[in-house]
């Protein structure tokens, strides 16, 4: 395989990770608009929730590795209405 046929790789694989990026950011947008509204609390809790980041290349086709998390825990939002004063 040639460099140009790596770079070509390299970049098909940085643009599914942008777009993968992209989708999992809207669709947790998506899930706060929908689950939060005023003055309420919302929970998030999970188990040996597996993160799996792909390997990766940086400057001069350094090799950065990949990592495998596993996590516990939970994520709690809370939003609150105030009353404003009109302005006037």
């Amino acid at each position: 395989m040639n460099q140009d046929d790596n770079r070509s790789q390299n970049m098909q694989g940085q643009q599914q990770q942008q777009q993968s990026s992209s989708q999992w950011s809207e669709m947790i947008g998506q899930i706060i608009e929908k689950l939060t509204g005023k003055n309420m609390s919302t929970t998030v809790s999970f188990e040996d929730l597996e993160v799996d980041i792909p390997r990766a290349q940086g400057p001069g086709g350094r090799d950065l590795g990949s990592a495998k998390w596993t996590i516990n825990g939970k994520v709690v939002w809370t939003t609150e209405a105030h009353k404003t004063e009109s302005g006037g």
